[in-house]
């Protein structure tokens, strides 16, 4: 006993000098996550009686464990009239903190969507297209704590990020031990815009959500905490479901340098004391003389607490006053514990952050309480806890909505990207795979059993010369290019008086199908550039919609590389029926400039 009659809290005091100090901090950091085998036995048999009987299952269960007679599901289901009632119920002030509080996480979270969990796609060179779909989940389950303890917090906090990331259903649960419902807890349902709620609890809610009965609809993901019972059930029904977490107990890391007044922080060792008594409380300094003075704050603030019994335990079984050497040792500890909250209590905060690196929330400056950010700050206060902030993060935005792959790989993209997958996939001995790559090489046709295939005559470029100008003076414009594309006249005329440029003939067998004009860029007066520029394409009118102009490009490709160009460019008047989107998919960009009222395209060749 102390002078004043106070009994002294005896909370675990460490020194990072003591010989066996890495050996005590291990000791206080475990905590086994392992359910008695009874519950888990239990659990498993609650699961699988709501699998086998449905809604029949969950009216006995809570008729059981919660108290409360229904005749029916329905009459289990509290609807938005109710809701709306609850929050017209509570006091002014307390419509005005929910309300404040839904704002400030509403406005976090849809920063948090804006940063994180946007669609996107780009073109690479070769024009394959690549990206990310993200989509919401169609229904989301939030499991809400009831009896004694009422957590309208936790509604927001689970809610609103699913709201913001776009789900259409959010199934709320929550128990009502003896029929008493929180007006609280259901009001904050009605702000955060839960479209349906069921008053049931436990592994049989779980299990309702996990799988679906006549009336509560099957979800894609449980989130929010609940008593063992409930975390054992989200374990089992993992897999079958998403679940955000399995919490353990409540933690609080302070980093203090001595700052801060004393009393402030033992408060805030309180703040998750009063939780249970498997809370743990720890805090980190490099001052002997501050920490006596915390001791001193906990031992005179302790009997103001109305659960006191509870803080005293959580502080005596699993709390910790540690001495450190220095603030960036004491950083270094807090990235071996990986607190669920850590508060950063000094005069300089922003300096210690630079070097934490794991831990669910970081609460910045004396200012800064936990509390804050348990109610209303808004960041989530659904976070990783017992050291799993190392790999986890805290609920958001992100946690309720899937990602999907997009890939759209175009004619050039297949002729880069099939021989490779082609080799990996032969050394894994898959043939099918290595196949269905080489099928989409040009020249390439996939075997057909039941009949050798007439072959196609083969395509190839040739030099415009005296041997096949008869057959190219005969190929025609398509007459709805004729405003887009010279005729062959007019093309062979304006490339003969231009050294940089050569006419070529595109042939299918002996058949001229198709010329092209091309400008070796390198070869320019006034802008010479390592690009072979395609100066005209024209494809035959009888011959058009036969992949000729297809080949015809991948062969300028091939071309241009065999001249060592950097790129391949050309351009194409803005007039309705232009070739653009047929350039785009093989792997050209727009540059942005105009030249003679032409937009100018260009596709890199290193790396296509």
């Amino acid at each position: 006993m102390t002078t004043t009659g106070m009994r002294t809290v005896n909370i675990r005091r460490l020194s990072t000098a003591d010989v066996d100090f890495d050996a005590q901090l291990c000791a206080l950091q475990h905590w086994s996550a392992e359910t008695d085998a009874a519950i888990e036995s239990r659990v498993a048999e609650i699961i699988a009686d709501v699998r086998a009987r449905g809604d029949a299952a969950v009216l006995e269960l809570t008729a059981r464990f919660d108290g409360v007679q229904a005749s029916s599901m329905a009459a289990l289901e509290v609807g938005r009239v109710e809701l709306k009632a609850a929050f017209e119920a509570i006091t002014p002030a307390q419509r005005r903190a929910l309300q404040a509080a839904a704002e400030r996480v509403r406005d976090y979270h849809q920063r948090q969507l804006e940063a994180s969990s946007r669609s996107w796609q780009y073109r690479g060179r070769d024009g394959t297209l690549l990206g990310q779909k993200v989509t919401p989940l169609d229904r989301v389950g939030v499991y809400v704590p009831g009896g004694k303890a009422a957590y309208p917090s936790s509604v927001l906090m689970n809610a609103i990020p699913a709201q913001v990331a776009g789900v259409p259903e959010i199934v709320m649960v929550v128990p009502t031990p003896r029929g008493e419902k929180n007006a609280l807890v259901l009001a904050a349902a009605f702000v955060a815009g839960v479209h349906r709620v069921f008053t049931i609890g436990g592994a049989q809610a779980v299990a309702a959500l996990a799988y679906g009965t006549a009336t509560v609809p099957r979800v894609d993901k449980i989130t929010g905490p609940g008593n063992a019972y409930v975390a054992s059930a989200k374990r089992r029904v993992f897999g079958q479901v998403g679940i955000d977490m399995i919490a353990g107990p409540s933690e609080i890391l302070v980093l203090a340098d001595g700052s801060t007044p004393a009393d402030w922080v033992a408060m805030d060792l309180f703040s998750q004391a009063e939780h249970d008594e498997l809370a743990q409380s720890i805090l980190l300094c490099p001052s002997a003389d501050y920490i006596a003075q915390v001791q001193a704050a906990i031992d005179r603030l302790l009997p103001e607490m109305p659960r006191q019994q509870v803080i005293r335990a959580s502080l005596e079984g699993r709390g910790a006053l540690i001495l450190t050497r220095s603030m960036e040792e004491a950083c270094e500890i807090s990235n071996r514990i990986a607190p669920e909250h850590l508060e950063v209590s000094t005069t300089e905060p922003g300096r210690w952050e630079k070097l934490l690196k794991h831990a669910g929330a970081i609460f910045l400056g004396a200012y800064t309480s936990e509390s804050l950010g348990d109610y209303c700050a808004g960041p989530n206060h659904v976070l990783p806890t017992s050291g799993t902030a190392r790999f986890s993060s805290p609920l958001g935005v992100y946690d309720f909505v899937k990602r999907s792959s997009l890939i759209e790989v175009s004619e050039a993209g297949a002729q880069v990207l099939g021989p490779i997958a082609a080799e990996l996939a032969y050394g894994e001995g898959l043939q099918a795979h290595a196949r269905a790559a080489e099928m989409r090489l040009s020249g390439q046709t996939a075997a057909t059993p039941a009949r050798t295939p007439t072959p196609a005559p083969p395509f190839s470029v040739r030099p415009v010369d005296a041997a096949n100008l008869e057959a190219v003076m005969k190929l025609q414009v398509a007459a709805g290019q004729r405003r887009m594309v010279s005729n062959v006249d007019r093309s062979l005329a304006q490339v003969a008086y231009e050294p940089a440029g050569r006419a070529v003939a595109m042939f299918s067998g002996d058949e001229a199908v198709g010329m092209m004009l091309l400008y070796d860029a390198r070869l320019d007066e006034d802008k010479p550039a390592e690009q072979l520029y395609v100066w005209r394409i024209l494809i035959d009118a009888q011959h058009q919609g036969r992949g000729y102009g297809r080949q015809s490009m991948l062969w300028v490709l091939e071309e241009a590389r065999h001249m060592g160009m950097k790129t391949v460019g050309l351009s194409h008047v803005e007039l309705e029926g232009n070739a653009g989107q047929f350039y785009q998919k093989l792997g050209f960009r727009y540059t942005g400039e105009v030249d003679d009222g032409e937009l100018k395209m260009v596709l890199d060749l290193e790396g296509a």
